[in-house]
């Protein structure tokens, strides 16, 4: 007797009986696990229809922008010929957003759309819409399974999305928490150049309301709270239809106090197709097939 306890004799697994989750788990290691989350497939075609929504809307904005000159203008506000090179951008962005909605050619259309928004961000107009934009069509490109698996539907495109989208509301909301936003300044100077700059047409009890500081910093705070919490939402990705409604609140009063559209539409349209809308059931997770009750019989 060497004063230890003898160890209790392991069960041995059967032949032929599956291996616990959790062995499988240890035995895949953490580079397994890696290349088995990323060969996980989705389990519906939201992605697709994200995909063309979110094209559709910045071809729209494009076409938009090509015939109207407004990143042009952002150069330079005197008259001047249009810059070849920007004209050029433009126009990929066209084709590009033309080719996703139709869903030709995902990934090469993908990542030359997320090149050429890049291009736009960093030589044009540094707007943080663009930025945001070049990352979700590089996520995009992938939709369909990249280059070398074309025809699927990679579980990790959408997870990685709502990250992204989890994130802007994160950072956006913790931005705001500063003296100058809660004050409700920022909607107070942005409101009134509306109104008296472009004639915005708030009803008149509204725009009386906007005239107050007390109204102004109440919806300052309501607006970085309600970003805040609908990041912890995404995270979790419940409830569904808590979160779309914090989505429409938050990008519809945005749409009409600060006059930001495109990028609203493409929150509201990214948290309703990206988010699962089983609580029970999050993306990748596969369907039970069968019930087997206690007693090993078949339901």
């Amino acid at each position: 007797m060497n004063g230890r306890l003898p160890r209790p004799d392991r069960p041995r697994r059967a032949k032929g009986e599956p291996i616990p989750q959790g062995a499988r788990e240890r035995r895949l290691g953490p580079l397994g696990r890696v290349a088995r989350w990323m060969d996980a497939e989705d389990d519906d075609k939201r992605l697709a229809g994200f995909r063309r929504a979110f094209a559709g809307l910045w071809l729209l904005y494009d076409a938009m922008d090509l015939a109207w000159g407004t990143t042009e203008r952002s150069l330079s506000w005197f008259p001047h010929a249009r810059d070849p090179r920007l004209l050029v951008v433009q126009i990929v962005l066209l084709v590009c957003g033309a080719m996703l909605v139709a869903g030709k050619r995902i990934w090469l259309f993908g990542v030359l759309a997320a090149a050429a928004r890049t291009t736009e961000a960093v030589a044009f107009f540094s707007l943080n819409d663009f930025y945001f934009g070049s990352v979700v069509y590089a996520l995009l490109a992938h939709s369909d399974g990249g280059p070398f698996a074309s025809g699927r539907r990679p579980k990790w495109v959408r997870t990685a999305l709502l990250y992204e989208f989890a994130w802007v509301y994160l950072t956006t909301g913790l931005l705001k928490l500063n003296p100058d936003w809660l004050s409700g300044g920022h909607i107070f100077v942005r409101t009134q150049y509306l109104v008296r700059s472009q004639g915005w047409p708030f009803p008149e009890p509204i725009e009386r309301a906007l005239r107050s500081m007390a109204v102004d910093r109440a919806l300052a705070r309501l607006g970085a709270t309600l970003e805040i919490a609908l990041a912890g939402v995404l995270l979790v990705r419940r409830p569904y239809w808590l979160a779309v409604a914090m989505a429409v609140a938050i990008h519809v009063a945005g749409a009409a106090l600060t006059n930001v559209w495109f990028f609203s539409a493409t929150m509201i349209v990214g948290v309703a197709l990206l988010l699962p809308r089983d609580p029970e059931h999050p993306p990748g997770t596969p369907f039970p097939t069968a019930v087997t009750p206690i007693d090993g019989s078949r339901g």
